[in-house]
């Protein structure tokens, strides 16, 4: 009998010694997904949020009147603003970097633009009719583009509407400023992603709104795919799913009593 306690004990020692490894192979498996999809999510806030710095930055040089000329690129890495091309004066050059500096969420500038001065440059005397003519011309090739609202006061453009996204809405200023005689570019668009060529779902309130929103539904655990600021099929189906758990109409949009539910305040401007 003794000796088959102590063949026991050592066949459940044996067991143990086995299993141990295994246990801790799984917790470093978890750990690791974990780790991982922690990742992507960093990756792809880091990607939209550099996107969104390069928008808001174009605009912002593109509404300068101190740059002169639009010969300017902006890229950005996480959160850092590059900014190549040409302008016109030291004075042009300070002003964008200053201009991207003022964009919230810049942690820095790389300001690589090269000073050319004009020379003899034909100087360029556009009346505000024909820039306008010429804007609304190279919007008509962007289907996003095509129902934005310009004027032009004094070589000013000002852009007026709906666009699908931050992105649409630099593009807009991007296109104006390019016309010859086009001085600045005043930028009043905002972002309503039943605009984008073949939405199906109509936005529920402003970019910021819905970026909210969507990071509100990832934090407690419905997915509503990239938090782009844009009411999608994805985020409308999510937003479904949370009301359906909270016992709410599942309307898949931002009502009072989901708003208050997520923690997002809902603007009823409009409405």
């Amino acid at each position: 009998m003794h000796g088959s306690r102590i063949f026991g004990a050592l066949v459940f020692a044996s067991v143990a010694i086995v299993a141990a490894p295994a246990s801790v192979m799984a917790q470093s498996t978890t750990d690791k997904m974990e780790q991982k999809v922690k990742g992507a999510a960093h990756d792809a806030k880091t990607e939209m949020s550099d996107s969104w710095l390069t928008a808001k930055t174009k605009i912002a040089l593109f509404a300068d009147d101190r740059i002169k000329g639009g010969q300017i690129s902006v890229e950005t890495v996480s959160g850092v603003v590059s900014l190549r091309g040409k302008v016109d004066s030291d004075d042009a050059k300070a002003a964008a970097a200053s201009a991207a500096k003022a964009i919230e969420g810049v942690t820095s500038v790389r300001n690589d633009l090269e000073v050319v001065a004009p020379g003899d440059r034909k100087v360029v005397d556009t009346s505000d009719k024909d820039i306008t003519r010429q804007v609304e011309g190279r919007f008509s090739n962007d289907a996003q583009l095509r129902k934005v609202d310009v004027r032009t006061d004094g070589g000013a453009v000002i852009l007026t509407g709906a666009v699908s996204s931050i992105g649409a809405s630099a593009r807009a200023s991007e296109l104006a400023r390019g016309v010859p005689g086009v001085r600045m570019v005043k930028n009043e668009l905002t972002y309503d992603a039943s605009t984008r060529t073949g939405a199906r779902v109509r936005p529920a309130g402003s970019y910021a709104q819905i970026v909210a929103m969507q990071q509100a539904l990832k934090d407690k655990g419905f997915d509503p795919g990239a938090t782009d600021g844009i009411m999608g099929p994805r985020t409308a189906a999510a937003l479904k799913a949370y009301q359906k758990s909270e016992n709410l109409p599942m309307t898949g949009t931002m009502d009072g009593d989901t708003g208050a539910k997520l923690g997002v305040k809902v603007s009823t401007q409009g409405r």
